[in-house]
């Protein structure tokens, strides 16, 4: 499969090309396909995602760290996207400080740091997890709080990766631990997602609410519950995370580790008394996925 004939190859001939999910294309072409045919129908395409992400159907799989960067990323990229209708393209390139350039950025230095001093080098060294390359990029003169291509802050990203020594260095220097993606997803949110226990710690020890919602209502427990992530989810819990927030399509925590079969965040959730009378927007109720869960441990539990 060329790139020229792709799916979502669009994009490549776009300002947004950097945009578009090499990994997603080649590992999951039926899915990049299914994204671009409902590519107009803004809803459509955003519940899309949304199910991408935090899925309800059981026994799906979670994506592979990469794939998931992708889709997030393409995700809370639409609205900018939307059907390739852009704002001038010096405008899109320069940051809220109209400091740096994406492409047009200085490079001097680089070879001292081994990234691009430009925002995308400054990505990149965040995951990389070099504290002494991205303490550099601030002492340079760079945001702290920049941002890249995913509109996540270096924060974000070191949440996302499980860097926690990062993670520290950026908080000290000033990054705002309450920062949101275009998603309304907070760096809890993200290290939750990825299931980094210590960096969910210092985050909630920081003051990072244990309850922030997204822009869909998906909280970090709901996430981590998704995910599986047994100890963060009861590290939330610790922290006075509400098991009975749902998410605006009518999700909660427990239904999501139902629907994906994680027996002990069921079970911890249930502990923590969870409801069971919850229902999606479509009708699906916590009982038909009780039902329909592959682990029989699951059904006894509910029994």
């Amino acid at each position: 499969m060329t790139e020229s004939k792709a799916p979502l190859s669009f994009l490549l001939n776009s300002e947004f090309r950097e945009k578009y999910p090499h990994q997603l294309v080649a590992r999951y072409p039926h899915i990049a396909q299914h994204i671009e045919s409902l590519w107009h129908n803004a809803d459509a395409v955003a519940d899309y995602f949304s199910d991408l992400m935090i899925p309800s159907r059981p026994n799906r799989q979670g994506f592979p760290a990469d794939v998931a960067a992708e889709i997030m990323s393409l995700s809370m990229a639409f609205d900018r996207i939307g059907s390739l209708v852009f704002a001038d393209a010096e405008s899109a390139k320069t940051t809220k400080s109209g400091t740096y350039h994406w492409e047009s950025e200085s490079q001097i230095g680089a070879d001292d740091i081994g990234f691009d001093l430009t925002r995308a080098g400054f990505a990149k060294a965040a995951e990389a997890g070099d504290r002494q390359a991205c303490l550099r990029f601030v002492r340079a003169g760079f945001d702290v709080d920049t941002r890249d291509a995913r509109d996540w802050t270096p924060l974000m990203i070191a949440a996302f990766y499980g860097r926690e020594q990062l993670a520290l260095m950026l908080l000290e220097s000033g990054a705002d631990i309450y920062a949101t993606d275009g998603g309304g997803y907070s760096s809890l949110h993200w290290a939750a997602f990825s299931g980094y226990l210590e960096l969910v710690r210092l985050l909630l020890q920081r003051g990072l609410p244990a309850n922030t919602p997204s822009n869909a209502g998906i909280t970090p427990l709901l996430q981590a519950a998704a995910r599986g992530h047994v100890a963060v989810v009861r590290l939330l819990l610790e922290f006075q995370a509400n098991p009975n927030l749902l998410a605006k399509d009518g999700s909660s925590p427990l239904l999501k580790a139902v629907a994906n079969n994680h027996l002990a965040v069921s079970q911890l959730l249930l502990n923590a008394g969870a409801h069971r009378n919850v229902t999606l927007k479509d009708g699906t109720t916590l009982d038909d996925m009780v039902a329909k869960a592959k682990d029989p441990r699951i059904r006894a539990i509910f029994a």
